[in-house]
């Protein structure tokens, strides 16, 4: 209640009534959204290194709009542009090519504590921050299996497939990194809601 009144107080001498209250609890707002859409999750910890890595609205997704093959630290936002990718690009891309659902995404982890990898290794990876993902493959319903590294130059539909998914993830991350960004990125997609803007298609 405390809380609430502040931002009330806030609100009504704010020079600028159209911006959020300051003590609004963004955390709070990402996790009702996670729970109205459903995804599995658990609440962790916020925290941060010595070497200035961590996450804030740190949440362990074990289940989003698709299933996962590994329950996953992410910040609260990067889960909900993940899930926003998994219902807007990747399901209709399945449709379109395969005429069916994927059931399973398949990523390699998020949170690591280090440098980019194959582009500025002094600038630090959005993986520091839980605010990257990559992703390996997909299981589509029938049980039909995409992989990044295998299928990614082969031409059919699981080439085309992964294309399209990589084109429309450029319309909802920051960063997109494909193999065809260079070899580091060979066998996932690196997708990222960081500061920096790049299609790497």
């Amino acid at each position: 209640m405390i809380g609430l009144g502040a931002c009330g107080l806030a609100a009504c001498t704010s020079a600028r009534p159209s911006s959020p209250p300051p003590s609004l609890d963004q955390a709070a707002v990402c996790l009702k959204t996670l729970d109205q859409r459903h995804i599995i999750y658990e609440r962790v910890k916020d925290w941060k290194t010595p070497e200035g890595c961590g996450i804030t609205q740190a949440v362990r997704v074990q289940h989003s709009a698709i299933d996962w093959n590994r329950a996953t630290l992410l910040s609260c936002p990067m889960e909900e542009t993940v899930w926003d990718f998994e219902t807007k690009v990747v399901q209709p891309a399945a449709a379109r090519n395969f005429g069916q659902t994927v059931r399973k995404m398949s990523n390699a982890g998020s949170y690591n504590c280090r440098g980019e990898i194959g582009g500025r290794p002094e600038r630090m990876s959005q993986h520091a921050y839980g605010k990257a993902i990559d992703i390996t493959g997909f299981e589509l319903a029938d049980g039909t299996v995409i992989s990044v590294r295998r299928d990614w130059r082969v031409p059919g539909a699981k080439s085309t497939f992964l294309h399209e998914v990589a084109q429309g993830a450029c319309k909802v991350f920051a960063v997109v990194l494909t193999p065809n960004h260079n070899a580091e990125h060979h066998d996932h997609l690196h997708l990222d809601i960081g500061p920096h803007k790049l299609c790497g298609y």
